[in-house]
């Protein structure tokens, strides 16, 4: 169910003279398509290419913006150079790669970047020189005919100097690029030299189980996404933790996906105080500091937060294609899951409180010292069902208490998250909790009466009714209506609860304890709210928005079982 649009670049091509001379025009043509893979036909579009230096993630030597149109196809066709000379990029210093980026309204989205030529050196001149031609020099001898250079072994090899011999190099894969590399020129897939990747998210990290001070870790882990992977090996890892002491976050030795992948480390020991733990971690040329908060007791501890275990089991997630209005993305396959605990409510206003005030977060929402700098993690916006900013703190609107916190967006759910010693659940967990047990559209059977959820009353389910249309229009109190087989109140309705996952198209094929994709622009709630139709409250209903967004959207929470 679509809420906001992304893009994805799926054809590039880049052409330049190569000439002894550096290009004045750079053809570049593309075709644009959103998140489902349609193109964006008729459309303008605001564009940025950027030349980076030496690699995907090297400096900017030229940049120009482009207001582009794509044809009824998707197609946008520019000269790159028409308003930002391409004279001033040294073509002679190293290789150069391309940056695209591109903006609908909400800012600048990176679409990709690719390497502009092959080989990354002697194509063009540092210099002009004159443009009178010398003369032409004598033509050499006609050469021996064959196949190649070869050694006896393989035919059509290359061969090139490497500062102290020279070196051969078997022929590549169609689609790869020579790049030099620390252990000389390699063939590689975008530039990416074995073992190096392009970004790495601590920021984004999943984290499992719970720290509490002076006790052993048990079952704590953190997966860290990345991007750029190029296969080659990286070595294990032993980091010891600063802030709070005492713990160590360890990495087994392994080999990086091609493109996009994720590493788990393993946290051990027992941390010195309560607070917050950081790892310093580096991997494939990339650095980023993970941190982890250290609970001072263990628990649900003063955020008095009660929870319901949710048994191991499997299931079958998605809805059928006879169920009345579903969506092409509830693609129905098989996830087996762990077993876990649940928080039994929605976060509630007191709770969020709790936690804000105790971290000193301002009006601006902001949390200088978390995993989220500068990502507010509530605004300021519910004035009478939630949380609002009196100057010096925060405090729920007078007699709701009890009511589920709103305006959080999913950095302010995943930073609680933390705090609680939780983390958010994932998209199976929370259909798999949802449906406890059950097939139906609703965890209640095929309709979802009045008297069961808070929702639009006035538009009841396909063929469903209901005595009374006349809805609260708000959010209610999260102990209201009741609960599901597995204790859980108001998974449906109320308001839209934040997964951890990106949104994307599920594997169909059978699943254990699935996380989603690694990276994405958009998260997952589910749940639907007070005001939508039943519909939208159905268990497999997936519901995609931007991480920052906020209206009426809420959460709960996962821990170790």
């Amino acid at each position: 169910m679509r809420l906001t649009l992304t893009l994805t670049i799926v054809a590039i091509f880049i052409s330049a003279l190569l000439t002894a001379q550096a290009p004045a025009l750079i053809p570049y043509q593309a075709v644009a398509r959103d998140a489902s893979g349609q193109a964006l036909n008729n459309a303008t579009i605001n564009a940025r290419f950027t030349i980076l230096d030496g690699s995907a993630t090297g400096g900017s030597v030229w940049q120009e913006l482009q207001t582009v149109t794509t044809s009824e196809l998707g197609l946008f066709t520019v000269q790159l150079g028409s308003s930002v000379a391409l004279s001033n990029v040294n073509w002679a210093n190293g290789s150069k790669f391309m940056q695209v980026e591109i903006d609908l309204g909400q800012g600048f989205v990176d679409m990709g970047t690719q390497q502009l030529m092959s080989v990354p050196y002697a194509l063009y001149a540092g210099t002009s020189g004159s443009s009178t031609p010398g003369p032409a020099g004598p033509t050499g001898p006609q050469g021996l005919a064959g196949n190649g250079y070869s050694n006896g072994t393989a035919t059509n090899q290359l061969m090139y100097w490497n500062g102290s011999a020279w070196v051969t190099l078997n022929p590549g894969s169609v689609g790869q690029v020579l790049t030099l590399c620390s252990n000389g020129l390699v063939w590689t897939t975008g530039g990416i030299c074995p073992g190096s990747i392009t970004t790495f998210n601590c920021a984004g990290a999943t984290n499992q189980g719970t720290l509490i001070a002076g006790t052993a870790a048990c079952g704590v882990s953190s997966t860290i996404a990345y991007t750029g992977g190029n296969g080659g090996a990286y070595s294990a890892q032993s980091i010891a933790s600063t802030g709070v002491t005492g713990l160590t976050a360890t990495l087994t030795a392994g080999t990086l996906a091609s493109g996009a992948g994720s590493i788990t480390y393993t946290i051990t020991g027992t941390p010195s105080a309560s607070g917050t733990a950081s790892f310093g971690l580096s991997l494939g040329g990339q650095s980023c500091a993970l941190t982890l908060t250290v609970n001072s007791t263990g628990g649900t501890g003063p955020l008095n937060i009660t929870t319901a275990l949710i048994p191991a089991g499997t299931f079958t997630m998605g809805s059928p294609t006879t169920e009345p209005q579903r969506d092409s993305d509830e693609v129905q396959h098989q996830v087996t899951l762990s077993a876990f605990r649940m928080s039994t409510y929605e976060i509630t206003n007191a709770q969020y409180a709790t936690f804000l005030n105790a971290n000193a977060i301002g009006a601006n929402g902001l949390y200088a010292a978390g995993a989220y700098p500068t990502q507010p993690l509530i605004i300021n916006c519910a004035a009478v069902n939630g949380l609002n900013y009196t100057g010096s703190h925060w405090q729920p609107a007078a007699g709701k208490e009890n009511f589920p916190v709103i305006c959080v967006t999913w950095c302010g759910a995943a930073a609680f998250a933390t705090y609680a010693g939780g983390r958010l659940p994932t998209e199976a967990e929370w259909e798999y909790a949802c449906r406890a047990g059950t097939t139906t559209p609703f965890n209640t059977g095929n309709c979802l009466d009045y008297t069961q959820a808070n929702y639009s009353w006035a538009a009841p389910y396909s063929d469903c009714s209901n005595a009374n249309t006349n809805y609260p229009g708000q959010t209610q109190a999260v102990d209201s209506y009741a609960p599901n087989a597995f204790g859980l109140y108001n998974m449906h309705g109320n308001v839209w609860e934040w997964c951890s996952d990106w949104y994307g198209s599920y594997d169909t094929g059978a699943q254990t304890n699935p996380t989603g994709p690694s990276t994405g622009a958009i998260r997952v709630v589910r749940g639907g709210y007070f005001g939508y139709s039943a519909e939208y409250c159905r268990s497999a209903l997936r519901f995609d928005i931007i991480p920052d967004w906020y209206s009426n959207v809420g959460f709960r929470l996962a821990f170790l079982p």
